[in-house]
């Protein structure tokens, strides 16, 4: 994972998304590819409340453009000086369109290994599928993409693989173990069953150390837990380990629903604390 694209809209977020990027930059030798979007309708902050710019009321005019393009580079110039960026190679670049197109292109265009980037509001994890820019960047990305919302400390040292382990898991396992790798993390391998399927647990857990002996992660810690919901038992396997990150397959135009059970619940969106790696079955394919 070498090559590292951040999306950048100089918040709080993206700073904690470069800081992840400079690090994983590091312990891989990579460079980053920072992107800021600017979509044509949104109002520029440097600007008055009419949102002209020299006098001018029309936002598609070229010096209103002009100006606003000067104001980022200068915005993205500092974004590299105070977030530690300049002790890897650095890549920077303005586009004007819809953001989570122009991030897919980008990352399309630069033969990406993975996207990090920042997400907004109560949950990382919420941001990330639910309406948001970050969902629409998973739903079209075929590389992973690690959506990051609060600030974890030091490099990950528990990962937790949530899965079902079919044919589909086998795809992604080595894209999320070498994730793992990196940071020399422990992968935590977790299957979620229903209450109501106790029954199911024996064949679950046959199911899951077969999967670990074919890719020689017999060493690996795994489990096997009893939720109401799938997102359920995520969180609390996740709070009980101190999860630094949460890995699970997408499909995604078709999104997270098949492994979700047709819904992405509540109770993991609101309350999910750490990272989530996101990668495309199809990814591999």
């Amino acid at each position: 994972m070498k090559k590292i694209l951040v999306p950048v809209d100089f918040s709080e977020c993206s700073r904690l998304a470069a800081e992840f990027a400079v690090n994983l930059a590091r312990k891989t030798s990579g460079e980053i590819y920072l992107l800021h979007v600017l979509e044509i309708e949104e109002p520029d902050q440097g600007l008055g409340s009419t949102g002209s710019w020299a006098g001018s009321e029309d936002v598609s005019t070229v010096p209103y453009m002009i100006g606003r393009l000067k104001r980022v580079k200068t915005q993205m110039n500092n974004f590299i000086s105070e977030n530690g960026l300049t002790g890897v190679p650095v890549n920077d670049s303005i586009e004007v369109g819809e953001t989570s197109v122009k991030i897919n292109d980008a990352a399309e265009k630069h033969d990406i290994d993975i996207i990090v980037m920042g997400t907004h509001g109560a949950s990382g994890l919420k941001e990330l599928l639910i309406g948001s820019v970050a969902e629409k960047v998973v739903q079209h990305a075929n590389r992973p993409v690690l959506s990051i919302k609060e600030k974890r400390p030091g490099d990950p040292s528990n990962i937790i693989f949530a899965s079902d382990f079919s044919e589909e898991a086998e795809k992604i396992f080595g894209t999320v173990n070498s994730f793992a790798s990196i940071f020399n993390a422990s992968l935590h391998l977790l299957k979620v069953v229903d209450r109501d399927d106790e029954d199911k647990k024996d064949e679950s857990h046959a199911q899951l150390r077969a999967f670990a002996i074919r890719h020689h992660a017999e060493d690996n810690p795994y489990r096997i837990l009893s939720a109401g919901k799938t997102e359920e038992g995520i969180l609390l396997y996740s709070k009980e380990i101190n999860a630094d990150v949460i890995a699970i397959g997408t499909h995604g135009r078709r999104g997270l629903a098949r492994f979700f059970n047709g819904s992405i619940s509540g109770e993991l969106v609101n309350h999910s604390f750490c990272p989530v790696l996101t990668v495309n079955f199809k990814m591999e394919e």
